[in-house]
């Protein structure tokens, strides 16, 4: 089954590991993603505040308008906070935006990539496994500030040739990406991948 997909979230870097991941997916289950060729170009959130401002005009689009028709979308967002409460909070706001619109369906393929803290969280954590670190040991990097990770996945490690950008080092990082260890040390991951899984459960003949 071939399943396409817009993505709508805060930068290229959110992106590239969404295709990755996806790749890994289509090892796992009989599918294949297809990102629609022009919905990722006309709506880009460039931030969390674009993100939330664009939420619902995306989401209207990405189903509603004939140009796309999408199988599901993809909403990328950091949550720039560790708390215990955040990532409910913020899934009730979306769900907020679009409460008065009766598509159970749409909603029902809608998947929130809602990292704790910033996307770099996943990427320091992937980078660490490559390292050789024990999932152990990798654990609780979702309460490390934004400033500290991003610095050591993109500078202390001087990753980064001349040549080569932050969204090249995200998707090689990606690339790398053991969902299985990963969702074990991240509970954003692990929440993202499991409502992956339950969307294509539902999707995928038995």
């Amino acid at each position: 089954m071939t399943l396409t997909y817009g993505f709508f979230g805060e930068d290229e870097g959110q992106g590239r590991f969404l295709e990755q991941y996806l790749l890994k997916i289509a090892a796992l289950y009989p599918v294949e993603f297809q990102a629609h060729a022009w919905y990722s170009k006309k709506f880009k959130g460039l931030n969390n505040k674009g993100v939330d401002k664009g939420f619902r005009e995306a989401w209207l689009a990405g189903f509603g308008q004939a140009q796309y028709r999408l199988d599901c979308l993809f909403v990328g967002r950091d949550l720039d906070a560790a708390t215990s409460s955040i990532q409910a909070e913020r899934l009730k706001w979306f769900a907020d935006q679009i409460a008065g619109i009766d598509r159970s369906d749409w909603k029902a393929s809608t998947i929130f990539i809602l990292p704790m803290q910033c996307i770099e969280h996943w990427l320091l954590a992937l980078q660490r496994h490559a390292d050789g670190k024990l999932a152990k040991d990798c654990r609780g990097l979702e309460s490390i500030v934004n400033e500290s990770v991003k610095r050591e996945v993109y500078e202390e490690h001087s990753r980064l040739p001349a040549e080569q950008t932050k969204d090249e080092l995200v998707a090689e990082l990606a690339a790398g990406l053991d969902i299985a260890w990963l969702a074990d040390v991240s509970e954003s991951f692990r929440l993202f991948h499991q409502d992956v899984s339950n969307y294509l459960s539902a999707r995928l003949p038995i």
